[in-house]
């Protein structure tokens, strides 16, 4: 009998070590991706653009494995908290999240990291601490255009070139690229800027586009920072059956690719950005930082320019996107 009890007590004490020794390395392994759970907080789900950030993301969660909600702000700070906190109490591993501002988005985002939730920010950025950011850099995204339009200028234009700007003055992504694409046009003396004026939306691209051109009737080129005032000053001139003068822009989409291969106007660049990448990247990334591993402080999203003589290229753009348009 004593010798059974002492074999059964040999048999616990090791069953305890086994048991002991299997939990130690599962709370130093890495987590099950199929029991994870990223919030993602979007400041709008409007527009072709984000719509493409939401199938990489929604790519990154199928093909890794994870559970990616995703959720719109529709640009209202309180519903961007509201949103971050929902995702709190629900549980969630990370949160993802592209802040409606630097500073008023602050609050929300401190308050995951109180809870220990890794965030990763993407597209904007927040005047606090995240564990990374995934984008590009809005400098160099107007930059490339501005060196573009040196290289247009320089082979087309003999004499001095009047060009309008449809700017942004109110973000940070707009003020970036507008100081990117002057620096850059800045450094051709024969480029004179006649008009600059901010717009945002469509029909503020329209309008702004027909003052300037009310006010300056010989401006050669004109430049818009973002999709939607781009695709105001399109129609602008598309209205006015105007194809002598030169646009170029900022983010690429389905109906600026068709604008591009028409007639109709002269749209001969548009630098963007790989909206799809951001996406992908930034549901990668939190994964990464939910698992502590090492997570690059930025990670920046290679930019291309599509440009009129290179039909191909802008035709595979469209046969690429053209099932996001419309949702």
């Amino acid at each position: 009998m004593k010798k059974f009890l002492s074999i059964l007590g040999v048999c616990l004490m090791v069953s305890f070590s086994v048991s002991a020794s299997g939990s130690n390395e599962e709370s130093g392994a890495v987590k099950d991706s199929s029991k994870l759970k990223i919030g993602s907080v979007i400041m709008n789900t409007s527009g072709e653009w984000y719509a493409e950030v939401i199938k990489g993301m929604e790519a990154a969660g199928k093909e890794l494995n994870v559970d990616v909600s995703i959720v719109s702000s529709d640009n209202e700070i309180s519903k961007e908290a509201d949103n971050v906190d929902r995702f709190l109490a629900q549980g969630v591993d990370a949160i993802c999240i592209s802040p409606l501002s630097a500073d008023a988005s602050v609050a929300a985002v401190e308050n995951a990291k109180d809870q220990n939730i890794p965030v990763i920010n993407w597209n904007t950025t927040v005047n606090t601490d995240t564990n990374g950011f995934v984008g590009v850099s809005n400098y160099e995204l107007g930059k490339l255009t501005g060196e573009y339009a040196v290289k247009y200028i320089d082979e087309n234009f003999s004499g001095s070139v009047k060009m309008a700007l449809l700017t942004n003055s109110s973000y940070e992504v707009g003020v970036e690229r507008c100081n990117g694409f002057k620096d850059a046009v800045a450094k051709d003396s024969k480029i004179v800027v006649v008009a600059a004026q901010d717009a945002e939306l469509m029909d503020e691209g329209v309008n702004i586009t027909e003052q300037i051109l009310t006010a300056q009737p010989d401006v050669d080129v004109f430049w818009a920072w973002n999709l939607t005032s781009l695709q105001g000053c399109i129609a602008a001139l598309e209205n006015q059956g105007n194809t002598n003068i030169v646009i170029m822009g900022t983010d690429m989409s389905v109906d600026v690719a068709n604008s591009m291969l028409s007639d109709s106007v002269n749209l001969q660049a548009v630098t963007t950005q790989m909206p799809y990448d951001i996406g992908y990247q930034s549901i990668k990334l939190s994964i990464d930082a939910i698992n502590g591993k090492s997570v690059p402080s930025t990670t920046l999203i290679p930019l291309k320019t599509y440009v009129k003589n290179d039909k191909a290229d802008v035709q595979k753009y469209i046969e690429e996107h053209k099932d996001l348009v419309g949702r």
